[in-house]
């Protein structure tokens, strides 16, 4: 057992049981560092986008010779402070705000879809692990059969009650089980390696929960993709509201201030003082191509919404086809409890014609075998449901019991 498994069964409990609880944590910690760089660039680029509308106050420090066409000359030194800020663009700076408050969401929620994709991923290869284990007990229990069918078909090959190709069919049969459970086998180990790319987790003890159906209203609600593409939605229209001010009058103040010093090497004469400017400018632009860009940032923003209006409609079918799928699963399952019924009442007539010698151990022990290997059925179609569920589950702003 590795020695942080513990700790991953824990912390993976806690996500599952607590909305609040941190999902990342399964994860490897290579994968844990990606997504906190990731969040700590969309942060960023959040305070960039927000304030850009914030002009910047450029400092400037000079000292130079002069000399002039009277023939005087010095030195000149000169310290200097200015701004030129925008106060009105016709709605502009709320809607860059907006904006940037819009996009910053949308990247938390195309964060977490990235993290739920890797839990997915993660609990797919595990659940599949396990069904795998249990395709692999299938497939020795067949083995088994194989083995019981090709000694009685031999035997009565021996004395001339059956034919060559009655042994050879059941050795063909054997042939392609031990080329399953060799199929069985290498599944196993590279759904592990699959695990390892992105979890210390280890699938051999790992407790796996048991995933619900989210119902469909909760489903569309918190739906990351949905989600995701309402506020790209959002995101695109104030931007297009941005794209539009800029082609609206805007008033900037412009300031500016400083010190000034001239030391005059020729004649007795030097100055020095403060001096300081203010005013503001209405501009007005007019621009060749204005309605073609405010047009082309407004199909965006359209194209956007249609396209989250046809996202959900393919929501609302793929949750369909779950259920379906899952109910598909159910069905299998009721079918084979009821022949688990009827192989009840052949091992009771078979043990009974054991006991009479009427039939044989290897009858009983063939019977047994189909049984359990339907029963590992039933478990097998439990994981695909699981499996299914998973997807749901992982789809919303986080999993939950």
């Amino acid at each position: 057992m590795k020695k942080n498994t513990l700790s991953y069964i824990i912390l993976y409990l806690l996500t599952f049981t607590s909305l609040s609880a941190n999902e990342k944590e399964l994860l490897s910690q290579e994968k844990q560092n990606l997504l906190l760089q990731e969040q700590n660039r969309y942060e960023s680029e959040y305070e960039k986008l927000k304030y850009n509308w914030i002009a910047p106050l450029n400092l400037g420090a000079s000292y130079g010779y002069d000399k002039t066409y009277t023939g005087d000359y010095g030195t000149n030194t000169n310290i200097s402070a200015s701004i030129s800020q925008d106060i009105f663009r016709s709605g502009g700076i709320t809607y860059q705000i907006e904006y940037a408050d819009a996009k910053k969401r949308a990247d938390e929620i195309l964060l977490a879809k990235e993290i739920a994709a890797i839990n997915e991923e993660l609990f797919s290869a595990l659940l599949n692990y396990k069904k795998t284990l249990y395709q692999k007990q299938q497939s020795e229990l067949l083995l088994k059969n194989n083995e019981i069918e090709i000694f009685i078909k031999r035997q009565l090959y021996d004395v001339g009650k059956a034919d060559i190709t009655e042994l050879n069919n059941a050795l063909m049969a054997q042939s392609s089980e031990l080329k399953n459970l060799a199929s069985h086998k290498y599944m196993l180990a590279r759904l592990r390696e699959d695990i390892s790319k992105v979890s210390d987790i280890d699938p051999k003890i790992f407790l796996l929960p048991e995933f619900t159906l989210v119902q469909r209203d909760s489903y569309l609600e918190n739906n990351l993709n949905l989600n995701y593409l309402r506020l790209q939605t959002k995101s695109y229209e104030h931007l297009y509201g941005v794209t539009k001010s800029s082609y609206l009058p805007s008033v900037t103040l412009n300031a500016n201030t400083g010190y000034q010093e001239y030391d005059s090497k020729r004649y007795d004469t030097q100055y020095d003082g403060s001096y300081y400017s203010a005013g503001v400018a209405i501009n007005i632009p007019l621009a060749y191509n204005a309605t073609a860009t405010k047009q082309e940032a407004k199909a965006n923003y359209l194209k956007q919404a249609a396209q989250a209006a046809d996202t959900l409609r393919s929501t609302k079918a793929s949750y369909a086809q779950s259920l379906e799928l899952i109910e598909s699963y159910r069905s299998h399952n009721e079918i084979t409890f009821n022949n688990l019924s009827l192989y009840d009442e052949l091992i009771e007539a078979i043990e009974a014609g054991v006991n009479t010698g009427e039939k044989t151990g290897y009858d009983l022990q063939t019977i047994k075998n189909s049984k359990a290997i339907e029963r590992l059925n039933i478990k097998i179609n439990e994981i695909n449901i699981q499996i299914e569920l998973a997807k749901l589950h992982f789809a919303l702003k986080a999993p939950r019991r």
